[in-house]
């Protein structure tokens, strides 16, 4: 009898299966949905409001993380030039790789468009007594940034061009259109005399995949195409990007790509680190 109820028991078990498929489908179709539908301001608010009310962004909590993943200190020590240097960072959240950059020895400006984090990594430098600056903005408003205090805006084209800049932590994937992620690379390039810096979530070959799910026909059918562009209600938006569009926007902004790392493996994440097309530099692809 025992042996029964263990089979049924393990059946109903797997019948529970059937409420993940249903919200994958879901999901995907809430994708599909949401990145075709909502408008810009919608997601843009959408990801400020998730990444500002995150505990492991914010610098005020015992969560956060003033390190840099063993990834990003390899990059780091393979393409940003030697301190004493300054260094440009954007989408910085909290000031998980400022306040790193900052023990390095470099000065950091940082910018962040969530006031909540934004406040949070200048409350956190005046306590550390280091050297970050924190500032409030998106990509698309550079070079002019908001101070926290006031109503002032910060001309970053009026001072010295930076050694380096970094966007940060896979920010690049969150940049809604590929207009903008080339404006982006644009204006961190002209603010830099060294290496602009990105990681990116990397979209992989089709070749080879299975068969598209009825939905995911159906969605294409009606223009409800995926095309790389994702939703998820934990990150918000975002963009997976494949190897030949990195290339092809780097090279639309003007730059080369000096150094790079396509390694999606655990514990790994992918980078570009590009330069303008005039500047010679060390570094070879990985």
């Amino acid at each position: 009898m025992s042996g029964l109820f263990s089979r049924l028991g393990a059946r109903a078990l797997r019948a529970t299966m059937a409420v993940d498929r249903t919200y994958t489908l879901w999901d995907n179709a809430r994708s599909r949905l949401v990145t075709k539908l909502a408008g810009s301001d919608v997601l843009d608010a959408y990801n400020d409001l998730t990444y500002g009310e995150s505990r492991v962004y914010d610098a005020a909590q015992p969560v956060f993380r003033t390190e840099l993943f063993n990834w990003e200190a390899d990059l780091v020590g393979r393409v940003v030039p030697p301190g004493p240097g300054r260094v440009l960072i954007g989408g910085a959240g909290g000031g998980r790789e400022a306040f790193a950059l900052a023990a390095k020895g470099y000065a950091v400006t940082a910018f962040e468009p969530s006031v909540v984090l934004a406040r949070s990594m200048a409350d956190k430098a005046r306590a550390l007594a280091a050297d970050v600056e924190s500032l409030v903005g998106r990509y698309e408003q550079l070079p002019v940034l908001e101070a926290l205090e006031g109503s002032s805006r910060v001309d970053l084209s009026a001072r010295p061009r930076f050694d380096a800049s970094l966007l940060g932590w896979a920010s690049y994937s969150h940049v809604r259109t590929r207009d903008a992620r080339v404006g982006a690379l644009q204006a961190f390039a002209r603010l830099t005399s060294g290496p602009v810096i990105f990681s990116f979530y990397l979209r992989r070959s089709q070749r080879g995949a299975t068969t598209a799910s009825r939905l995911s026909r159906a969605a294409d059918a009606i223009g409800l195409r995926a095309d790389g562009d994702r939703f998820t209600p934990f990150i918000g938006f975002y963009h997976l990007s494949a190897a030949d569009e990195l290339e092809a926007e780097i090279a639309d902004a003007g730059l080369r790509i000096a150094d790079a790392s396509w390694d999606d493996s655990d514990g790994r994440w992918p980078w570009i680190a590009a330069v303008n097309q005039s500047v010679e530099t060390a570094g070879s692809g990985a």
